[in-house]
């Protein structure tokens, strides 16, 4: 059909031609035959587009839809907590499922946002404590799932009162020197610090000095090496801002030294953290105007004054007399 009507729009315009030549007063109708022929021809372009984009929506309807999230196509399913988050007396047994296949689970039950170096989850958490569960899903080919976060609260027990008689008596070498060839730092003691200030992804940069102090007393056969409170360092190695389609703020931070009595001890270790995703219509169908959606952005990642992280002495480090 179609190459049937270019032969009879070429055998028009030759006889136009034709004629146009033996008659000067036939140019108009020529003028107006090819107008004609050319407004045919936009005829035609415009209902194959048309055709063509009614195709591609066909398409895009039989497939099946992923979660939307700025440059991925698919997202692994949110794990989720065979407990619910809430108060409890007795333990807790709590089991962590994924409904994508293929799909491995990392968690955390310090405060810090799970990474692929966390935890492998391999099977049931038994938590007995106040503990802050959290989990990602890890999938070839997917982009990881969203934090799945969960706490759990168990009310501390009361104190019960000592009789005279179950009262410890003070020792009486309270106050103990150790001796020079103890005063070493062995590679891999764990150093709790705190952070001494609050850090948020929406002001940090690469490269921020964060102020920390060691959390609690830092001992080796009940002698205190390293007392709470004294001064460490750590600086921001990655931070991302808050973006659209939800997109949450994230901080990964790294613990550097431990400042002892003027000798700097290297520390390793390193912390991850992100606030909330907002993606759109993540738990609910929420109705939208045009791609206003795309405009929202999820939260910052907050470290607050106080949180605490678990570093690592990176080698053996000779300490200077107690004083």
């Amino acid at each position: 059909m179609r190459i049937l009507l270019t032969a009879l729009i070429t055998l028009a315009l030759l006889a136009s031609e034709a004629l146009a030549q033996t008659d000067p007063g036939a140019q108009a109708a020529q003028q107006a035959a090819e107008q004609a022929i050319q407004a045919n021809q936009q005829a035609i372009q415009a209902m194959q587009q048309a055709s063509q984009q009614a195709a591609q929506q066909a398409m895009q309807a039989s497939q099946p839809t992923t979660p939307f999230w700025p440059g991925c196509c698919a997202l692994a399913a949110k794990p989720k907590f065979s407990v619910k988050p809430g108060t409890y007396s007795t333990p807790r047994t709590v089991k962590i499922i994924d409904s994508t296949r293929g799909a491995i689970i990392y968690y955390t039950t310090d405060g810090w946002t799970p990474t692929q170096d966390s935890p492998r989850y391999m099977g049931p958490i038994t938590v007995d404590s106040t503990t802050t569960l959290q989990a990602i899903a890890v999938v070839p080919y997917y982009r990881r799932s969203f934090v799945a976060k969960a706490e759990y609260k168990f009310p501390a027990p009361a104190p019960v009162p000592a009789r005279a008689s179950e009262v410890p008596s003070a020792p009486s070498n309270a106050s103990v020197t150790p001796s020079p060839n103890k005063l070493v730092l062995v590679q891999n003691t764990p150093v709790h610090l705190a952070f001494a200030a609050d850090v948020s992804s929406k002001t940090a940069s690469v490269g921020d000095k964060i102020p920390l102090t060691l959390a609690e007393d830092l001992m080796i056969d009940d002698v205190v090496l390293v007392k709470q409170g004294t001064p460490a360092a750590g600086r921001i190695i990655q931070v991302d801002k808050t973006g659209l389609g939800g997109q949450p703020g994230d901080l990964t931070f790294q613990a550097d030294s431990l400042d002892v009595n003027g000798t700097s001890v290297k520390l390793r270790g390193t912390v991850f953290l992100e606030g909330e995703a907002k993606p759109p219509n993540a738990e609910v169908l929420i109705p939208v105007v045009g791609g206003a959606f795309l405009l929202k952005h999820g939260q910052d990642a907050e470290i607050k004054k106080g949180a605490t992280l678990t570093a690592y002495v990176d080698g053996d480090t000779s300490l200077p007399p107690a004083q």
